[in-house]
């Protein structure tokens, strides 16, 4: 019964994860918490996360920012993970945890309520960079600590990336890589088990559904909804900390 109701839930978080590159792994975190272990789920979550993100660079690398994910994004993220896995080993971290979610439910409600108010034909000012370096190296301590660091860095991407194709390639470009640094580190410090591969290897049809409808939608949603979905995931993504 718990791998059928995980399998439900693994289904349509990657539904989401396909739709806009990001979101899937707090929501199998938020709502899976009831059923296994956090320590269970992450790393088990890591080695499913390359499936999604394997598929989505392979499929649509054309519509990968390189010069944006090589020259700016991944080296700021990257640089924030060994801070994070130094965090997650040291203190707790409940409370920046919750401080972290609490922004980015504050900024997401800020950015939607101007969308809807202001309509589809708004466009926001970009992020300067300083600010979008605050944002990225937060979302890599956060991506050590607790493998989801996608919302701060999703945050960056809503307000600097506009084409929703380039949005979700890009982002599954950094996962790729993200996850795979902590692949290496979960093996070294065995912290994946025999349990993990077997419980991510029956969630794999639970993933390919995701994948499958998450296109569909992504193909059908237009630019202006698409924004909306990704604050609206952001919102609940920050939200989910606190239950």
């Amino acid at each position: 019964m718990k791998l059928l109701l995980l399998s439900l839930i693994i289904a349509f978080a990657y539904f989401v994860g396909a739709a806009t590159g990001f979101g899937d792994t707090v929501i199998v975190v938020t709502v899976a918490s009831h059923l296994y272990e956090i320590h269970f789920l992450v790393p088990t979550l890591v080695v499913l996360n390359q499936i999604i993100s394997l598929y989505l660079v392979i499929r649509h690398y054309r519509y990968i920012d390189r010069r944006l994910l090589l020259g700016w994004i991944l080296p700021r993220a990257v640089a924030g993970i060994p801070l994070g896995l130094l965090v997650f080993h040291i203190v707790k971290g409940e409370t920046l945890k919750f401080v972290l979610g609490a922004t980015v439910a504050l900024m997401a409600f800020i950015e939607l309520s101007i969308l809807l108010v202001r309509g589809k034909d708004w466009e926001r000012k970009k992020m300067g960079k300083a600010q979008s370096a605050v944002w990225i190296f937060g979302g890599g301590i956060i991506h050590g600590m607790y493998a989801s660091g996608g919302a701060l860095i999703a945050y960056y991407a809503a307000r600097n990336i506009t084409d929703k194709r380039v949005f979700r390639s890009t982002l599954a470009g950094l996962w790729l890589v993200l996850n795979a640094l902590l692949i290496v580190f979960f093996s070294l410090t065995k912290r994946i088990e025999t349990e993990m591969i077997t419980t991510a290897a029956w969630m794999i049809p639970a993933v390919v559904i995701g994948i499958i409808s998450g296109e569909w939608l992504h193909v059908r949603i237009p630019e202006y909804r698409f924004r909306i979905l990704v604050f609206i995931i952001l919102l609940l993504a920050g939200l989910s900390v606190f239950f």
